[in-house]
């Protein structure tokens, strides 16, 4: 294209110094020959994008993630005219169309309709638009290529897919939350003594260990503790959408994924999440897990809700250290996160850290003897619990 606009260049310079050495019609009509030539490709390519339609629709307007939905779009010559260098770009960054390529150039004849059906998957949760973002217009003398965005783009609202575990691989957290339900139905309280074998070693108080020189151990009494508490990370930590979007997705197929398992295995959860305010929700055997599927879909991370809001309410409030294990659900480790495992490993809860970003696991954690899972972004879900 490049290459022809210059040869067309060239040869008009060439027409000028022509006419100005020697004059004479022929030389003076390719002067206008070579001066109309662009000037009716731009009118041409206008033509198009006046009387070139394009429509295209998608069956329905709330998808799930990485679940096909029928997309159809169609290409339209309404005009008595040839059209011919038309190519048609697609949303590609957080949605996928089988069988469709940007390469793909259409020539349509005069009153003939191309029409296309395939399947298209969300990627990622969220709201964002989807199938044909441009069209790009080439005249037939490939001197110029216009591109316009399409008037009417499909924007859509996007839930998390609801992935469904068969087990769990560190099965730590379920084993701690399922034996000490049964066994040790207290809550340990802040007197200590001397370990003994037969102890339960995740009862050990290695602070009170190392200032006595002994391994102590706390003694249960008090209230009952049960089930597993569940943090999600509410902070937005980018501007940037390609960098939000699918960190946050995967953050909330962990939390989904992970309530939907221990629903089934009848243990009872309680998620903490921060919007307007700290809230705890769960699921309730008598709704069905259709009513929580459907808070967290609708979970709003904002640059407001940092981790350390959400961190101080649930450390105010107390309410997680009531459960037998806690799981934090974050993007990435942070002193109030230390904070709060220091705190419910003093307490004798057992903790579990579901990092979830691409990074390297931040060696404080492991240090602080909670488990560290380390969740990527694009990886199997099914895998990596």
């Amino acid at each position: 294209m490049k290459r022809n606009f210059r040869i067309l260049l060239g040869l008009w310079i060439l027409s000028i110094i022509g006419i100005s050495l020697r004059g004479g019609p022929v030389t003076y009509g390719i002067f206008f020959l070579l001066t109309f030539l662009p000037v009716s490709s731009l009118f041409y390519i206008w033509l198009v994008i006046l009387l070139f339609k394009i429509f295209q629709d998608l069956e329905g307007k709330e998808l799930t993630a990485n679940h096909p939905a029928v997309f159809r779009f169609v290409l339209q010559n309404e005009s008595f005219l040839l059209f011919s260098g038309v190519r048609v770009r697609f949303y590609s960054d957080f949605s996928e169309i089988s069988g469709l390529s940007d390469d793909i150039e259409y020539e349509l004849m005069p009153k003939e309709r191309i029409e296309r059906k395939t399947d298209l998957v969300c990627k990622y949760r969220g709201n964002y638009e989807v199938g044909v973002r441009t069209i790009e217009v080439t005249d037939f003398f490939r001197f110029f290529t216009i591109a316009y965005r399409n008037p009417e783009p499909l924007r859509l609202k996007v839930k998390p897919d609801i992935v469904h575990l068969t087990e769990l691989n560190h099965t730590e957290i379920l084993l701690s939350a399922v034996t000490d339900s049964r066994i040790y139905p207290n809550e340990a309280d802040v007197l200590m003594r001397e370990y003994v074998a037969g102890d339960d070693p995740r009862l050990i108080n290695w602070k009170a260990s190392g200032a006595q020189g002994k391994l102590m151990i706390r003694e249960r009494i008090g209230e009952q503790q049960e089930g597993i508490g569940i943090l999600m990370d509410p902070h937005r930590y980018s501007d940037r959408m390609e960098d939000y979007l699918p960190l946050e997705n995967r953050m909330l197929e962990t939390v989904i994924a992970l309530n939907l398992f221990l629903m089934e295995q009848g243990i009872p959860v309680e998620t903490v999440i921060r919007e307007d305010r700290t809230e705890y929700i769960n699921v309730d055997p008598h709704i069905g897990f259709d009513a929580f599927y459907a808070r967290m879909a609708n979970y709003r991370f904002t640059h407001a809700n940092t981790t350390d809001t959400l961190i101080a309410d649930v450390l105010r409030q107390a309410r997680l250290f009531h459960k037998k294990t806690v799981i934090l659900v974050l993007h990435e480790w942070c002193p109030s996160a230390e904070s709060l495992v220091q705190e419910l490993l003093r307490n004798g809860i057992y903790t579990a850290v579901y990092l979830v970003n691409d990074a390297a696991s931040d060696s404080p954690i492991a240090a602080h003897r909670a488990d560290v899972v380390q969740v990527s972004v694009n990886a199997d879900l099914t895998e990596v619990l």
